[in-house]
């Protein structure tokens, strides 16, 4: 065997090191934070530790015609005290005794609880001479309400909310200028009438560590399925005046998949509870590996496994890559979407299963169930009367 030289040593070895580190790219990014772009969810803050006089607790349904500018902060965080807090300041002396610019700030601790304390958020605010309401939100034990549903993404973070209650600016970082310019710009806009002075409940959405979520809050992809076989049961028509389409929830399954076996009883339990309130549910068999099959042998398999309703085919995947597989790193196929009449998506369910039970050792699958249910439920109750009026941006990501 010939001796290699050590020059040639060097570059094999460097060769194999990036075979290994480097040869399988990296996809997706950290999907984007906050709801840009959706109706504000109520303040279900812990406490308001200030009020000044004259102040209430805070009501977001209230402030509608205001602009809100909405500070978040932790008494120990770094940021907010070389650029949070002084920006706040300056705006609000800018804005000082304007009627239709409100001012809040919420301590959302999720670290240091020992120092994020509700007596350091009356401390930070005196240390700044803050006149407006300050809560504290977050404990141990206790996730913060405001980062959960506004999906903060951490401190100092800034959220502005126009005078239709619609969310149009949230970031970590904004400065005065910027600021001034948003506030200035969505004073100017008049309250549309057809928004509803009804703030709608979020859809309480998974952790982003289960994946998938980055594509909450964007429209669905058009559906062209390679087949489709109605149940013989149609859904209770939406009335023509909603200009909507129904709220649909679509399950990728396959016959060869045991978690899928476990979910698809689930699914049908969720169609007969929902279906007659103009809920649609659609069963699409993508089979493993992608091969051709008629739309009635899937429908055949989705019967046999539990499920009646619609079964549509995507006999190729080029549904599935388009909507979900191809915009980055994916742990299963068969994922679930909970799209409103409006086209877009505000649930999902990454997949692998889920199915209602009390069972101690199915605590995941149950919980995961539930959060379907509830999601179908936020939906159905943003109709008065079966429809809330699409909001500007709002196919903007929340992640």
């Amino acid at each position: 065997m010939k001796k290699l030289r050590p020059l040639q040593m060097t570059l094999m070895l460097l060769s194999l090191f990036l075979s290994v580190f480097f040869i399988e790219p990296c996809h997706g990014q950290v999907p984007p934070r906050g709801i840009l772009g959706r109706p504000s969810p109520p303040l279900n803050v812990d406490s308001w530790v200030m009020l000044p006089p004259g102040h209430t607790v805070p009501e977001l349904k209230e402030m509608r015609g205001k602009v809100v500018y909405l500070y978040c902060f932790q008494s120990w965080c770094p940021g907010c005290h070389s650029q949070g807090f002084p920006t706040l300041q300056n705006l609000i002396e800018q804005f000082n005794g304007i009627d239709d610019v409100v001012f809040l700030a919420v301590q959302t601790a999720f670290e240091g609880h020992g120092t994020n304390t509700p007596a350091a958020a009356i401390s930070t605010a005196k240390r700044y001479s803050l006149d407006i309401p300050i809560g504290h939100d977050g404990s141990v034990g206790k996730r913060s309400s405001v980062m959960q549903t506004y999906r903060t993404g951490g401190t100092p973070w800034t959220i502005i909310i126009g005078k239709d209650g619609v969310v149009r600016y949230n970031d970590f970082h904004v400065t005065p200028k910027r600021g001034a310019e948003i506030i200035k710009q969505l004073q100017s806009q008049p309250i549309p009438e057809q928004v509803s002075v009804k703030v709608l409940e979020p859809v309480q959405t998974l952790p982003l560590s289960r994946g998938g979520q980055d594509v909450i809050g964007k429209p669905m992809i058009p559906l062209a399925f390679d087949g489709i076989i109605e149940t013989t049961t149609a859904p209770k028509r939406i009335p023509d005046k909603t200009k909507t389409q129904p709220i649909t929830v679509y399950r990728w399954w396959t016959n060869t998949c045991p978690h899928c076996e476990a979910s698809l009883p689930a699914f049908e339990q969720l169609r007969q509870k929902y279906e007659s309130k103009g809920v649609r549910f659609v069963a699409v068999y993508h089979p493993k590996p992608p091969r051709e099959i008629t739309v009635t042998e899937a429908a055949t398999m989705a019967r046999e496994m539990g499920f009646e309703g619609p079964v549509a085919l995507d006999q190729d995947w080029s549904l599935l890559r388009q909507a979900y597989l191809d915009r980055g790193n994916r742990v299963a196929t068969s994922v679930t979407f909970v799209v409103d009449g409006q086209g877009r998506i505000r649930f999902l369910h990454p997949g692998p299963v889920f199915f209602a039970s009390d069972e101690p050792q199915h605590i995941r699958e149950n919980d995961d169930y539930q959060r379907l249910d509830q999601s179908i439920k936020t939906l159905l109750s943003e109709r008065p009367d079966g429809h809330s009026q699409p909001q500007p941006g709002s196919n903007q990501p929340d992640s």
